[in-house]
């Protein structure tokens, strides 16, 4: 505690003729200047002097020291990477609990509860002078009316916290509740001993079973005709602190309190203000991680949540009145007038604060979001009504007096006040007695100088390590008390002088955090798209399953009764008869009666999903077909020879028509020059009579993946998408057996990577028994945006029928793949260096046209390891496969520079999305151990290029379509709104002009009025005509006005109708609008990080 009868005066930082005036008209105040010893002087005081054109004003203290301005100091502050506010975190967003009935406020006050205020009537009686005395008097009135949530107020602010300095970082710089504020809303004082349960006396005790809050009331409120006892005070004291105060998560009455509760009966002060405010950062910070997915500090619960699964416990009251407060005119906050006259007496600022209410607008919980969002992220500069405290006209009397304090009398306590609100330093959490009650959390007044009025420079750290940060996460007792004893030793200096109010802030500080808040903040279209589609996502998803296709049993029954049909249409297209499977004779069987074999697990697509897959390839290829796992019985019901010939006729028809369907297709396209090297290979291959040939004809699984498999199903199974149609019927439906193969494969026939077997691109669909197989373990690590063309297609029992579409996707994208690098081919050489090499003669051409240096590598090392002529014997395998590999290596690398760093992948991509696919197989390929450390980082680096631009090329080309398709939309109803306009305009002119029946009634009526006058004697008579002509005339109006105005309103509905619907669709367009636009610079940020990256690679 400081003391102006120390008679020490801390020096000015400055005196100045004027403010430094930047470029768009905001004053700055010029940085601090002083010898080494004022320095240091300024580094221990809260207040520091200066003056500009002869009027004196105050830095918000300490300046930084030396250890302040250290790069480790710089990674934790202002805003540790752990706690950055949730504005900054790129996790996507879901707001799907502000669209239900979802209540994340559900601990807050219930004001109104008519047995509470019978109850605190009866209390108030017998200690209301107590309670003003003991400064809870009007606290304690908060109760009867309470502040109002707004919650997407709330929330909206909490997007913008920062944990480990407990304030909302704005674009203007740091702001946050200060114990200056609490003493303003809530009459409590900052000052007073750190609150322990420990110091509770034996006096009282209570003990209850009611937890809930009408009960407890109704068992602890007394006769109305009886006095109040101590323990009912107790009583009511430790509901009131649960439930309207720290508003207890649990929502019934915590016992924790019950200690507070004594100690306040029994007029024990602590410092009750510091505790309300460091529960409540602890309670934001809670949210803050909630809504970024992390496990908040205290939980329980071991999983991490999301935005919308969170319960925002403690006193968000206080926060509500502050938001009232520093950002009424922001908010739009109003009084209503029946509450001037009262408001008018108000002994602290929170009175009032909680009258305060919005606009009575009609908007759901998106539009006010996103409406107190914009607000938040408008806030570029700090305006006096920021500080809406600072010249302290209504408060207690310790709150109100000006300093410095001129009566002696009252200097010492309103100094003490003074340094609590200024002095950076730890707050305790703890209210209960357990363990998990230790608990500290930060209070650094000096990052929000000017809500006191001072002018802001460049604030001090008050932690130098990462490890010595409180973020109100339980601690041990030692730690606690170590913590809180340096907290009361080391407190900053506090000289109050004579200053005028102030709300500037140096030019260092304005550009320090410029550069901060630049450096995490992606720009405001880009984080209200974001914002906005935390809305939209939850509603895409749920229209996505309720359009998901679903299988009913009349389907599957279906399916199952095609199986059967095709299966054996197989059979007898074999020409092989069907007979049962024979059981082996060294398996015993317990078995009596009838075949009892298990029922082969059988894949159905039904016939509907064939035709489907036909005709919407789109979407196909995003919703896999409906594949049902049945058990079939084997059926001996053999089918008439008419109707056998019919099914393969049909079946060879529709071939036929695929078949010329995927050729027309190929026609159109043109091939590159692999595509056609490929081409040739295969059709040498195809003629040659090499085993290894005629096993790629079928799928090749080993040993571990194979299941027992049926032989109708292992005869769908031979017919593969990728072979050619007509020759499937003339090929043998199971010739090779995948032993064989792998038998082959091991007996030196080793495919090269250019001929993977059918089984490697095409791989069957997992099982509980055959788990998946990834591409890599890179590739299975990674969330990519290829993710949905990355998933290995199912095989599929009547693979050949499905969408020729489907078919040259997935084959040509797998191809494109495995045709990544530079690889090497089969032997089949015409050229004697291509075949000393073992590399195919187009190949060499092109290595040694590209890269003509491995090439001369590769020969001089065959040369060199290879001596013996090529008559004699061979190298061994080990060196060959090593020269192969080194120059697989080279080939990709040179292919990585040719094609990635000096040549444009991205123009591809954005061309063709699926190149990126390609791209990403290539890139996976070079994660192999011979690839150096700085190639890889550069691999790495690509890979994740590649992710952002092929997804931001996604969503623009998927944005721009839906843009079309909804300014369509917003046309036609526009068009229909006119129209329904025109119909209301043609209405209301046929109601102005009147009808036939009402201009015949006034004519007669003139005429008969004129023969009155004539003819005096039959004026009874005419009066008489006159009154029906009246009333007739009457009733045609009021039936044409009912008529015509029906329709006019009907109309008018309808139009309104139309317009509003068409309105909605406008907001869209803009959205989508104004998404484009980002993700279009996103596009060329990407390329432009891409350049300078090539351009760092090639220096």
């Amino acid at each position: 505690m400081a003391s102006s009868s120390n008679k020490f005066q801390v020096p000015f930082a400055g005196k100045w003729s004027g403010f430094s005036v930047a470029d768009d008209g905001t004053k700055y105040v010029p940085e601090p200047k002083g010898s080494k010893e004022h320095r240091e002087i300024w580094e221990s005081q809260v207040m520091i002097p200066f003056a500009i054109d002869n009027n004196v004003y105050a830095f918000g203290g300490p300046i930084p020291d030396d250890m302040n301005l250290t790069r480790e100091v710089d990674e934790i502050f202002p805003c540790l990477e752990t706690c950055e506010p949730r504005i900054f975190d790129s996790k996507p967003y879901n707001f799907e609990y502000m669209l239900t009935n979802y209540k994340p406020f559900r601990s807050h006050p219930y004001y109104g509860n008519s047995l509470y205020l019978t109850w605190l009537d009866r209390i108030e009686q017998s200690f209301g002078k107590f309670w003003k005395d003991y400064g809870i008097f009007e606290l304690i009135q908060f109760s009867r009316i309470g502040p109002k949530y707004q919650p997407e107020m709330l929330i909206a602010a909490m997007h913008f916290f920062e944990k480990s300095t407990n304030t909302f970082h704005f674009k203007s710089g740091m702001m946050t509740p200060t114990l200056f504020d609490v003493s303003a809303i809530t009459g409590l004082r900052p000052t007073g001993k750190t609150y322990s349960p420990d110091d509770v006396s034996d006096n009282i005790t209570l003990n209850y079973k009611e937890n809930a809050f009408s009960a407890f009331i109704l068992k602890h409120s007394g006769p109305e005709n009886e006095e109040v006892s101590d323990e009912e005070h107790v009583a009511f004291l430790t509901l009131w602190l649960s439930h309207y105060v720290f508003c207890s998560r649990s929502l019934q009455v915590a016992r924790k309190f019950i200690p507070m509760a004594v100690q306040i009966h029994e007029g024990c002060h602590f410092a009750l203000g510091r505790l309300l405010l460091a529960t409540l950062y602890e309670s934001i910070g809670e949210v803050c991680d909630n809504l970024k997915g992390l496990v908040p500090a205290k939980s329980k619960s071991k999983k991490a949540t999301t935005d919308g699964c969170f319960q925002a416990a403690g006193p968000m009251w206080l926060l509500q009145l502050w938001l009232n407060a520093t950002f009424e005119k922001e908010l739009g906050l109003f009084i209503p007038t029946e509450h001037h006259a009262s408001i008018a007496k108000r002994k602290i600022e929170g009175t009032r604060l909680i009258r305060l209410q919005p606009n009575p607008l009609e908007q759901n919980s998106q539009q006010l979001f996103m409406k107190y969002m914009k607000i938040f992220l408008a806030i570029d500069h700090f305006k006096p009504e920021h500080a809406p405290f600072v010249k302290r006209t209504i408060g207690p009397s310790w709150f109100v007096k000006e300093i410095p304090v001129l009566n002696p009398n009252a200097e010492e306590e309103i100094n003490e006040t003074w340094t609590a609100y200024l002095d950076p330093t730890i707050l305790s959490i703890r209210i209960g007695t357990l363990s998990s009650e230790y608990a500290l959390i930060g209070y650094q007044p000096n990052l929000v100088s000017r809500q006191f009025g001072f002018s802001q420079l460049r604030p001090k750290s008050m932690y130098i390590r990462k490890k010595n940060i409180v973020l109100g996460t339980t601690v041990t007792s030692t730690l606690y008390e170590r913590y809180m004893k340096i907290s009361r030793d080391n407190v900053y200096g506090f000289e109050p002088f004579d200053f005028n109010l102030s709300y500037y802030c140096t030019q260092e500080f304005a550009n320090w955090w410029r550069r901060y808040f630049d450096s995490k903040h992606l720009g405001d279209a880009v984080l209200i798209s974001r914002l906005e589609s935390g809305f939209t996502r939850p509603q895409i998803k749920r229209i996505e399953q309720q359009v998901k296709t679903t299988v009913t049993k009349k389907q599957a029954a279906e399916s199952a009764k095609t199986v059967k049909e095709k299966t054996t249409s197989k059979a007898v297209e074999s020409e092989e008869p069907s007979k049962a499977r024979k059981r082996p004779t060294n398996v015993p069987s317990t078995e009596t009666g009838p075949s009892k074999k298990p029922k082969p697990n059988t894949i159905v697509v039904s016939d509907e999903e064939e035709e489907e897959e036909e005709q919407s390839f789109q979407r196909k290829r995003r919703q896999p077909p409906v594949i049902i796992e049945t058990n079939i019985p084997e059926t001996t019901d053999d089918l008439s020879t008419e109707e056998k010939e019919k099914k393969m006729k049909e079946k060879r028809e529709k071939q036929e028509r695929k078949a010329k369907r995927k050729e027309e297709k190929k026609k159109e396209g043109k091939k590159s020059s692999e595509d056609r090297t490929r081409d040739k290979k295969h059709k040498k291959s195809k003629s040659s009579s090499d085993p290894s040939a005629t096993n790629l004809k079928s799928p090749s699984i080993s040993n571990e993946q194979q299941e027992p498999i049926p032989d109708a199903e292992v005869q769908e199974d031979a017919a593969m998408p990728d072979a050619t149609l007509k020759e499937s019927d003339n090929m043998p439906q199971q010739d090779n057996n995948p032993e064989d193969i792998l038998s082959n494969k091991s007996s030196g026939d080793t495919l090269k990577d250019s001929e993977t077997t059918i089984s490697e691109k095409v791989i069957p669909e997992p099982s509980q028994d055959q788990p998946e197989h990834p591409m890599s373990a890179e590739t299975d690590n990674k969330t990519s945006p290829f993710k949905e063309w990355n998933e290995n297609p199912t095989v599929e029992v009547e693979a050949d029928e499905s969408s020729s579409e489907e078919e040259d996707f997935d084959s040509e994208a797998i191809k494109e793949a495995e045709a990544g690098g530079s690889e090497l081919l089969p032997e089949t050489s015409t050229s004697k260096l291509s075949a000393s090499l073992g590399l195919a003669e187009e190949e060499f051409i092109s290595l040694q046209i590209h890269d003509p240096e491995a090439a001369l590598k590769l020969l001089i090392t065959k040369t060199t390891t290879d001596p013996v002529s090529s008559s004699g014997p061979s190298n061994s395998t080990a060196s060959d496969s090593e020269i192969n590999s080194s120059v697989r290596q080279d080939s990709l690398i040179s292919k990585l520079y040719t094609d990635f760093i000096n040549g444009d992948i991205l123009a591809s991509v954005e061309e063709h999305p699926a190149n990126a696919f390609k791209h990403k197989s290539f890139l996976n390929k070079l994660h192999n151990p011979q690839t150096d450390l700085e190639t890889l980082r550069k691999v790495i680096q690509l890979e994740s290029i590649l992710d952002q631009f092929a997804t931001t090329v996604q969503n623009l080309k998927r944005n721009s379509q839906k843009l079309v398709g909804q300014q369509a939309a917003y046309d036609a109803l526009f068009e229909k709104a006119m129209a329904a306009q025109s119909k209301v305009d043609q209405m209301k002119a046929q109601v102005q002009q009147p009808g036939l029946g009402i201009q015949e009634c006034t004519n007669n009526i003139s005429k008969w009025e004129a023969e009155i006058d004539s003819f005096r004697a039959e004026i009874a008579d005419r009066e008489k005509k006159i009154l029906e002509e009246k009333a007739k005339r009457v009733k045609i109006e009021e039936a044409v006005a009912a008529t015509t105005q029906e329709s006019i309103h009907k109309a008018a509905k309808e139009g309104i109708s139309h317009f509003s619907a068409a309105t909605v669709i406008k907001e869209e367009i803009k959205s989508l609008e104004d998404a484009i636009k980002i993700q279009t610079v996103e596009v060329g940020l990407i390329k432009d990080h891409y350049v300078d990256f090539k351009s760092k690679c090639l220096s």
